[in-house]
């Protein structure tokens, strides 16, 4: 709905008394306008009717100190284990049950996999970042896992990429390379080891 100029004099309107001028400028008043300036656009391009800027939400947003689930903190390969930290107020895990592959929402069962106060107070880098273990221990095939790494910023040569995709292949004995799936991790740890930069 656009706000017409007359309609736009009354928001503007306001009244000004003596006092006011003894306030601070930060100071809310009852009939201070509510809208400003600066919370008006135009309603179309070229146009010289005005409307409100519509609100925007939270998650219109991405912010850098964002939440992950509390299923999901700390649970990343390389995760600081629980032997090096006390733990407190940690519920008993029943290691003697399978885990379901999907769980159900009623289910409050511990399997292992849910975080604990320490890793919710200092996540770990993957998980900061909203990658968990689950995808990078999922097997992928060589042209996803180049895409994957092109993505995050590492420019691979073809040959560099070959030759470490058939180390990796190798240590686990596979023999048809091309129809090799391999995990990113294991890619990531491989150019960790040979020191390659990129």
């Amino acid at each position: 709905i656009g706000v017409k100029e007359f309609e736009e004099k009354i928001i503007r309107k306001g009244r000004w008394k003596k006092s006011d001028a003894y306030l601070p400028k930060d100071t809310k008043k009852e009939d201070e306008p509510l809208p400003k300036q600066e919370d008006l656009e135009l309603k179309e391009p070229g146009s010289s009717e005005n409307m409100p800027k519509p609100l925007t939400r939270s998650t219109n947003r991405v912010y850098t100190n964002y939440q992950t689930t509390s299923s999901q903190y700390n649970a990343v390969v390389g995760g600081i284990p629980t032997s090096c930290y006390p733990l407190c107020g940690v519920p008993t895990v029943r290691s003697d049950i399978p885990a379901p592959r999907i769980r159900r929402l009623a289910d409050t069962t511990n399997y292992g996999d849910q975080g604990n106060s320490f890793a919710i107070l200092f996540p770990s880098v993957f998980s900061q970042k909203g990658v968990y273990e689950k995808e990078l221990l999922k097997k992928r095939p060589k042209a996803e896992i180049k895409q994957v790494l092109q993505n995050i910023g590492m420019n691979v040569a073809d040959e560099r990429f070959e030759e470490i995709w058939k180390q990796v292949c190798t240590k686990h004995e596979i023999k048809e390379l091309c129809d090799c799936e391999e995990s990113i991790w294991n890619i990531l740890n491989k150019i960790h080891e040979s020191r390659i930069e990129f």
